[in-house]
């Protein structure tokens, strides 16, 4: 009995599913399509912008149905700060304009934007968004800072680089109103790579002062003394100031017969350990102005001993340098001068020096500072070395180990392996200053870093012009197998270069 109800109940729930099925729609639906944007164009996907210029973008829109764009759509211009750059007190997002084209001028401080350009039809409220870039640079953003000596006073100049254009300032920290009092005698311009902030070090015969690495600015707390954990005087003028770009906040101080070291990468801020004395030794020891450090060992730095005329090394967390075992090349007890030492990314970071006898005679020692210690690589008398007797400045290159020299004009190269030096290049009756070859930081894997870390830069000035404008900078690339120099580009109208460093970003 119970199954024939089953039968009944599902016999009426199929009659109900034919019913339905034959059932017709009777509603009347108006399907239509509506407006849409075809595309947006005349947008690029990066802009790069000075602060404070005009960034002017007129797109061109393509709706598919209502051709009035005046009447019937709104817009809005956004800037959301890149998440890397982003500081504490950034707006989550800035509008710029809310008109169909953007004519802006940049109030947003340099720094890389997200940009949004919203594109708003008010009778549907459909919205439509392009997303492109926006890069904001100060006109001192990045580029060439060049230390002149303008009739015996420090002036800075800067190229400043703008993607692949470029612009001369003279006198930047006029350009910027750092307000830093005259500086005579100019000797250094170093970029001091830091984990929290990249400063600049201006060196010169009234002292050193560093300046704001963002604007170029400058206060009287900026002086090295306030630097310093020892008493010292007001008018303080040290020697030499070192910095390395592989280990950001590891810094060296020379002043006379005293070198003084920071490791803030370690918590010890401040200038306030003399470091130049053995461990094993009584008396300090009289330094020559260079430091090295490797591209192996964070810690370790070597140092010249002029008064026993040898190498030594200092371990960045110790108080006292160390003495160094003769290698199976060469005693680091060289009995030498040392006229030039400098950092390389050559064979893996070798440390190139160049000594000279009582004789006249130049050598080059090369030796790489490794976790494990000092490693000998190379050791030449350079001989057949025109005019290195008359050189003053050199410069080593990081590819290829072919050191530089400069006499007068007259830009030489030698070949360690050949023992043999080549003309490079001849700028006539022009005085070459300064040669440099640049090892950058964290940015070196990446261009221009890497293009100009293969170069030789070169800094000139011609005597019969006048020093605020008688200076030129010259990037060469540098062939393989001895051919000369090949000019790359050259920045005129400078003062005469005493020294050269590159603000990087």
């Amino acid at each position: 009995m119970k199954r024939n109800h089953l039968k009944l109940l599902m016999a009426a729930f199929f009659v109900c599913l034919l019913h339905t099925s034959c059932y017709k729609d009777l509603g009347n639906y108006d399907y239509h399509e509506i407006n849409s944007m075809d595309s947006v164009t005349n947008i690029k996907g990066e802009y790069l912008m000075l602060f404070k210029d005009t960034l002017r973008i007129n797109p061109k829109l393509f709706p598919t149905m209502d051709k009035d764009v005046k009447k019937r759509y709104s817009f809005r211009w956004e800037a959301l700060v890149d998440g890397v750059t982003r500081i504490p007190g950034d707006s989550s997002l800035y509008l710029v304009g809310t008109g169909r084209n953007l004519e802006y001028p940049v109030a947003l401080r340099p720094a890389a934007y997200d940009m949004f350009y919203r594109v708003k039809d008010e009778e549907t409220g459909v919205e439509w968004l392009y997303r492109f870039k926006l890069k904001v640079q100060s006109a001192v953003y990045t580029g060439w800072l060049v230390l002149c000596n303008v009739n015996g006073m420090s002036r800075l100049d800067m190229i400043s680089v703008l993607g692949d254009s470029s612009r001369v300032i003279n006198d930047v920290l006029s350009f910027t109103n750092a307000g830093i009092p005259p500086q005579p005698s100019p000797r250094q311009i170093v970029f001091a790579y830091r984990s929290n902030g990249d400063q600049i070090y201006l060196n010169s015969a009234a002292g050193i002062n560093r300046l704001d690495g963002e604007g170029l600015g400058w206060k009287s707390t900026y002086n090295i003394r306030y630097e310093m954990l020892v008493p010292v005087p007001v008018e303080y003028k040290p020697d030499y100031f070192y910095n390395t770009p592989k280990y950001p906040g590891i810094d060296y101080l020379i002043e006379g017969d005293r070198v003084y070291f920071q490791n803030i990468m370690y918590g010890m801020k401040g200038f306030g350990v003399r470091i130049n004395r053995v461990d094993e030794e009584k008396d300090f020891f009289q330094p020559a102005p260079f430091i090295a450090g490797g591209n192996d060992a964070a810690n370790l730095y070597v140092l010249y001993d002029k008064t026993q005329r040898r190498f030594v090394t200092h371990n960045a967390l110790a108080n006292n340098c160390s003495s160094l075992a003769d290698g199976t090349l060469f005693s680091y007890k060289t009995g030498r001068e040392l006229v030039f030492m400098s950092n390389t990314n050559y064979n893996g970071g070798d440390i190139f020096a160049i000594m000279k006898d009582n004789a006249g005679k130049y050598y080059t020692y090369c030796f790489r500072v490794t976790r494990n210690g000092v490693a000998q690589s190379y050791y030449t008398e350079m001989t057949d070395a025109t005019d290195i007797g008359q050189a003053a400045t050199f410069a080593v290159s990081n590819q290829l180990g072919y050191i530089f020299y400069a006499a007068g004009g007259k830009l030489y190269e030698y070949d360690v392996f050949t023992k043999k030096s080549f003309v490079m290049a001849d700028l006539g009756d022009k005085k070459v200053s300064v040669l440099k070859t640049f090892d950058f930081g964290f940015g070196r894997f990446k261009e221009p870093y890497i293009t100009i870390g293969r170069q030789l830069i070169v800094g000139a000035y011609d005597p019969s012009q006048p020093d605020d404008v008688n200076g030129t900078l010259y990037r060469y690339n540098i062939p393989a197998r001895n051919e000369p120099l090949v000019l790359d580009k050259s920045f005129t109208g400078l003062g005469k270069p005493a020294d050269i460093a590159y603000r990087e970003r």
